[in-house]
């Protein structure tokens, strides 16, 4: 399989993470230079956390933000709870957050669309009562959309932030060698709106060269009103969601040359 021979990608996602996408990008013929923008340094629990965890069986739902948040919130209930409460609803919000929930025997929903607003529109939140609560396990400074929208109808949302998203500190000097030996990537793929700022901050002008590749339409605008590209948008993080999203957009700039091709052999 060669469907993106000589496409120069930067894989921008966590080294803990890039993995399973680096080997599917190069299995499609891409040329791929890895350059985390994100490393994550846990956070001590807050004595209030503390005890909204040995609450766990007073929430109606449990909202997991991300695979990192899964296993360190997975830690930190073990030691609470040896056997997992029988009438809490887990959510994760996409496949990867729930690969690890099912690892420790929990069977989470999936929003159809990877955001909070995807998860507000699971069939569960249109049968809200009020006094119910939702448990969201989080990085630090995520989203509050979830909690704006529920406390309107009576629901108690509590967020525990269990880690926060920094830049690596080897990250920039590494953006120097990628540049100097490959030249600016085609595209880079950027997951979260910290690995957005990160880019921006660590390349300034050079990222107005370059194709982002996004998850949601919300990290699309945010580039985009950051003066980037049209951004490419994946369904998810999945490896095989992104590289769809490449083929289609590689697909559609063959089509766009060929009926450029076309019109000047016609004129």
């Amino acid at each position: 399989m060669a469907d993106l021979l000589g496409l120069n990608v930067l894989n921008t996602r966590p080294l803990a993470r890039a993995a399973s996408l680096q080997s599917a990008l190069l299995a499609t013929g891409a040329r791929v230079q890895q350059l985390p923008l994100l490393e994550i340094d846990a956070l001590p629990l807050t004595a209030e956390a503390q005890q909204w965890l040995r609450d766990l069986d007073c929430y109606r739902w449990v909202f997991v933000v991300s695979p990192t948040a899964a296993e360190l919130g997975l830690q930190h209930l073990a030691d609470y709870w040896p056997q997992w409460p029988l009438d809490v609803q887990w959510l994760a919000v996409g496949d990867s957050t729930a690969q690890v929930l099912r690892q420790h025997l929990l069977s989470p929903m999936i929003p159809d669309e990877e955001t909070s607003e995807g998860l507000l529109r699971l069939p569960i939140f249109q049968q809200l009562h009020r006094g119910d609560r939702l448990l969201v396990l989080r990085g630090e400074g995520g989203r509050n959309l979830v909690r704006e929208h529920l406390i309107t109808q009576g629901v108690r949302v509590d967020y525990i932030e269990l880690y926060r998203r920094q830049l690596p500190a080897q990250t920039a000097s590494l953006w120097q060698q990628v540049a100097m030996i490959d030249g600016l990537p085609d595209v880079v793929i950027l997951t979260s709106g910290e690995s957005l700022q990160h880019w921006l901050t660590l390349t300034g002008t050079a990222a107005k060269a370059i194709t982002p590749l996004v998850i949601s339409r919300r990290l699309a605008v945010l580039a985009e009103q950051a003066g980037l590209k049209t951004c490419i948008i994946a369904d998810s993080t999945r490896p095989d969601d992104i590289i769809r999203a490449l083929l289609a957009w590689r697909n559609s700039l063959k089509h766009d040359i060929d009926k450029t091709c076309h019109t000047i052999r016609y004129l």
